[in-house]
C-alpha cells in the first residue's frame, strides 16, 4: 500500500486521544503510524493495531479508536459486493 496516498484523508490522534464511530460495522481501521485500542459495545475483546496492521469492525454499535502513541490512521468505508 501506497500510504503517501492516504495522508490527506488520514486521521491524527495525540497520545491518549479517542476518536469515536457511531456506527462502525464493516469499516476498517488501517494504522498508519503508532498503535491504536479498538473498543466496541457489548466486546470483551481488546483489539490491537499496530502499524501496518488493520481491523475490520465486526458488530453494530460504537467503535472507541484511543491512541496508545501519536498515531495516523485511515478509516476504509466496506466495499458493497453488490456490483
Amino acid at each position: 500500500m501506497n500510504t503517501h496516498d492516504l495522508r490527506p484523508a488520514s486521521i491524527n490522534l495525540r497520545k491518549g486521544a479517542i476518536h469515536r464511530l457511531p456506527n462502525g460495522r464493516g469499516q476498517r481501521i488501517e494504522s498508519l503510524s503508532g498503535s491504536l485500542w479498538v473498543t466496541m459495545d457489548n466486546d470483551v475483546r481488546d483489539i490491537l493495531v499496530n502499524p501496518g496492521e488493520g481491523f475490520s469492525i465486526d458488530r453494530d454499535g460504537a467503535a472507541l479508536i484511543s491512541a496508545l502513541d501519536d498515531s495516523r490512521f485511515v478509516v476504509l468505508e466496506p466495499i458493497d459486493t453488490r456490483y
